[in-house]
């Protein structure tokens, strides 16, 4: 009995490993594993206003960065006119989440104050120049620019007295008090001598 049983299994086994030609093709099809696409989203565009200075804050998602390494350009435009382009290379790790962030400051010095537009575009090209995925996103600024000077609290300073006063300011007064304690003391010593 267990002779008959191995002889079955081995006819079984041997039936399996049979080759396949073209007329007799296994109709199964191969499995993959679904790929995501890549994606860029840009998920808040945040600023802050320092006297002259716009500290602008880009956080961005990039989907999937654990797996793929990513060349993103990233272009910055104030007011519709082309400020800079940014290369930005990230590669795949499995230590990096999703959520990234860009700082990038602006200064603001001789800009005039009101309401400008700042847009972000963010893409990935192939070599051939070819967009594979883009993100875009804009904030108005309302600016409105603080200088140290403006936080003082101010005090008018006095320039001119017209009139036939003499005013001592604080730093001539020791001067004075110098001048008339010599003058008694010469004063004091030719007492002495007579």
């Amino acid at each position: 009995m267990k002779k008959e049983q191995i002889r079955d299994k081995i006819l079984v086994d041997i039936k399996k490993t049979k080759q396949c030609t073209f007329d007799t093709l296994p109709q199964q099809k191969p499995q993959t594993t679904p790929q995501m696409e890549k994606s860029i989203a840009v998920a808040q565009l945040g600023y802050t206003i320092k006297e002259n200075i716009l500290e602008l804050s880009i956080a961005f998602r990039l989907l999937p960065s654990k797996n793929h390494f990513s060349n993103l350009t990233l272009e910055l435009y104030f007011n519709d006119n082309k400020l800079n382009s940014y290369l930005i290379s990230i590669p795949p790790s499995q230590l990096l989440s999703n959520e990234l962030e860009f700082p990038i400051s602006l200064d603001m010095k001789g800009i005039c104050p009101g309401q400008h537009k700042i847009k972000v575009e963010m893409f990935e090209q192939w070599n051939t120049g070819e967009i594979l995925t883009s993100a875009s996103r804009y904030v108005i600024v309302d600016y409105s620019p603080t200088r140290k000077e403006d936080r003082y609290v101010k005090v008018p300073i006095v320039r001119k007295i017209d009139g036939a006063f003499r005013i001592i300011l604080p730093q001539e007064k020791e001067l004075y008090e110098k001048l008339e304690r010599n003058q008694r003391q010469n004063i004091d010593s030719q007492r002495d001598h007579w």
